[in-house]
């Protein structure tokens, strides 16, 4: 692999120590290498923040997201440096996209520092409780990346080594689920219910990966598999309800629970929630740890990467989640005016997402007045907790596995009504134990649908929910066009399909690395 990324060298890793916020914000001094670096707990300290620092860089910005293009819930434009996201958006894959080789060498670079962890900290004489939880880090985070790299890319290199290894092939999907099943029973069972020190644990809940995000991701790598490709079906979903079980029946000891207010999600005051799970904690006062607020109005001066599709838009229930989740009134910064998202003096004629608006950052929305003010911050930087896996999730996707595995409608019920109920669904569309085992099915997926959507950085988000359940390729032709509003059109050959195809649900390898290693192609 190409030994800038693939193989990011032990010194690199380990300089890449910036703080978000005082994440271990010690400057490391002298020299780094193997040996000094796990000699005691401070050089592991220091191996876990670079690990953390790789990982907010791959959830700070959009371009290591292309796949949320390919979800029904988001669009982009089609026009300037956004060409490279509406590749995706439209299905006309591109193997020399930069975006798509920056996110594949990010996901390695990332395993890379988790290898030097797994394989160097073990044999370190140091308090085995200590060094279980940092190590336990490492077998997430490294689990975590290929869970992505599986679903995106299918069949990829397993590296688990530190040497560099140019001759590595592809492996077999299965065997990289049974690593990435392996590093999470490990993580399950190094990591603490809650850890207790700063900056593992911050402002009330974990930053750091606990027991319960390992339980989270487990419990969807076997969700996962019970659909397609490898379609191990009800035993799976089964292994998932089960272990997502865990999580609900000791959602107290975890620390978990919902908002209140589902309008607080979208705000600065859920960077630090109970219902986050686990998550990507970013700070507006560094550059490298802040985001761009890409569902910021570019009348307003946001970069307006990701708008939400006019057909999900249209069809997406009305009552206060809408109202919450979607911004549909545009500052004209020059002309210090609001006017409606599909006035004739915006620019793209979308509705846009409104969680990154009030981020920490100055932009406040008030919802009565449903206008937001400019309070003096750079709206360039986003400081936005990503969500990677929040309590609704865990809800719902418990109830997920429930529907399709061999449990009981009348068992996920209630899990689903929290939801429902924080979302103020009236009462003819909730969810009842009387209904069928296929109606139920339905609710629960266009419940999530509904939930969830926007969230690039969820690790079980649209796109991946629609390649399980091989729907993705039933979008057809949806995107709305007219003479003043319009998404990008798709692809005729992915809207053509009849049956999921590896052409669309996976996508091609870099050419950057095929041109380093010929033997991935």
């Amino acid at each position: 692999m190409k030994r800038i990324y693939f193989y990011f060298c032990l010194l690199a890793v380990a300089l890449t120590t910036s703080s978000c916020d005082d994440f271990l914000a010690e400057d490391p001094k002298g020299t780094l290498t193997a040996e000094t670096l796990f000699m005691d707990e401070n050089g592991l300290d220091m191996a876990i923040s670079g690990i953390y620092t790789l990982f907010v860089r791959t959830v700070n910005s959009t371009e290591f997201q292309l796949y949320m293009w390919c979800g029904d819930d988001v669009t982009s434009q089609n026009a300037g440096n956004k060409t490279r996201f509406a590749e995706y958006d439209r299905f006309y894959y591109n193997s020399g996209n930069t975006d798509l080789y920056s996110a594949w060498s990010m996901y390695y670079t990332l395993i890379k520092a988790c290898n030097n962890v797994i394989n160097n900290a073990e044999t370190m004489e140091i308090d085995r409780s200590f060094l279980e939880q940092r190590v336990g880090q490492a077998y997430f985070y490294r689990a975590l990346e290929y869970f992505n790299l599986v679903r995106i890319w299918g069949s990829v290199p397993l590296v688990t080594a530190v040497e560099v290894d140019y001759a590595t092939s592809r492996a077999p999907v299965e065997d990289i689920y049974a690593l990435i099943e392996a590093d999470l029973l490990k993580a399950e069972e190094y990591l603490p219910d809650n850890h207790s020190v700063s900056p593992y644990f911050k402002n009330g809940i974990n930053v750091a990966p606990n027991k319960g995000a390992a339980k989270a991701l487990l419990a969807s790598a076997y969700l996962t598999q019970a659909g397609w490709p490898l379609k191990k079906g009800a035993a799976s979903y089964d292994k998932a309800a089960a272990k997502y079980k865990e999580i609900i029946d000791n959602a107290s000891t975890f620390g978990y629970a919902l908002e209140p207010d589902i309008r607080t999600l979208v705000t600065a005051a859920s960077d630090y929630s109970h219902e986050i799970v686990f998550g990507g904690f970013l700070s507006v006062d560094s550059w490298q740890f802040a985001s761009g607020s890409c569902e910021f109005p570019e009348e307003a001066g946001g970069w307006c990467d990701l708008l939400p599709e006019l057909d999900f838009f249209y069809n997406f229930p009305e009552g206060r989640r809408k109202d919450a989740y979607f911004l549909t009134t545009i500052y004209l910064a020059n002309e210090s005016e609001l006017v409606p998202w599909d006035s004739p003096r915006t620019n793209q004629k979308h509705p846009h997402f409104k969680k990154n608006v009030d981020a920490g950052i100055g932009w406040v929305y008030d919802y009565d007045t449903k206008a937001y003010t400019d309070q003096g911050h750079n709206w360039g930087q986003n400081g936005k907790t990503r969500f990677i896996f929040r309590y609704a999730d865990i809800l719902l996707l418990y109830a997920e596995a429930v529907a399709f595995g061999s449990g009981s409608v009348a068992a996920a019920v209630p899990y689903v009504l929290e939801v429902q109920n924080r979302a103020e669904v009236p009462a003819d569309r909730k969810v009842t134990t009387g209904m069928s085992k296929e109606a139920f099915q339905q609710a629960v997926l266009n419940e999530r649908k509904w939930e969830t959507c926007g969230n690039e950085q969820s690790v079980m988000g649209r796109f991946f929910t629609m390649q399980r359940h091989e729907i993705l390729h039933l979008q057809g032709n949806s995107r709305i066009t007219t003479a003043d509003i319009h998404d990008t059109t798709l692809n005729p050959e992915f809207t053509s399909q009849t049956a999921p195809s590896e052409q669309f649900y996976y996508f091609p390898i870099p050419d950057q690395e095929i041109l380093i290693v010929p033997g991935l192609r």
